[in-house]
């Protein structure tokens, strides 16, 4: 970003212009997204770039998860218990994600409880009743916000899974770009 003082230096020759751009460039904030500390996450979606997108949010927060391609194969694998969350896709073959919804539901406790959070382009007022009817606990809309996806994550994962972290902190200081004074 460039105060707009700057491009008035054009004329004054590409040096001058270019010191005066690097004392005021301004790096915009990173956004800020939570991590969350030991949960495990299941992603149903038939299509490969979700899931691809979903196991990269959930590596931006530090979720560990599996992934699987249908509302069947979720509901076998929900079976063991391991998971703390799943983020399931409505349309989707074999099974969809509203059948897999109640399919979990029905099973003991405490996998009849795992909070499911609907991930779906199909998100108009009317239909999240339906997936929330069905027995899902939120509705993310695709595409996916990380933002928003954190926040449902958040809802259902409580407040002690929780902690702040900036997207893109960890990296080695030789991978951020450093201001020029």
């Amino acid at each position: 970003m460039r105060a707009a003082g700057a491009t008035a230096l054009r004329g004054q020759g590409m040096s001058e212009y270019q010191a005066a751009n690097d004392a005021v460039a301004v790096e915009p904030a990173a956004p800020i997204y939570p991590t969350f500390s030991r949960a495990h996450v299941l992603i149903v979606d038939d299509l490969l770039e979700n899931r691809l997108m979903l196991g990269l949010c959930c590596d931006q927060f530090g979720l560990s998860y599996e992934s699987v391609e249908n509302g069947r194969e979720a509901v076998d694998v929900a079976q063991s218990g391991r998971f703390d969350v799943v983020l399931m896709d409505i349309f989707m073959p074999r099974m969809d994600g509203m059948a897999a919804t109640r399919a979990i539901r029905d099973m003991p406790q405490p996998v009849g409880a795992l909070p499911i959070i609907a991930v779906t382009p199909a998100a108009a007022p009317g239909e999240i009743l339906r997936y929330l009817a069905a027995g899902m606990t939120d509705v993310v809309p695709k595409p996916i916000n990380p933002t928003r996806l954190a926040e449902a994550l958040s809802a259902v994962l409580g407040k002690a899974a929780v902690k702040v972290r900036r997207a893109g902190a960890g990296r080695s200081k030789g991978a951020q770009r450093k201001r020029t004074a």
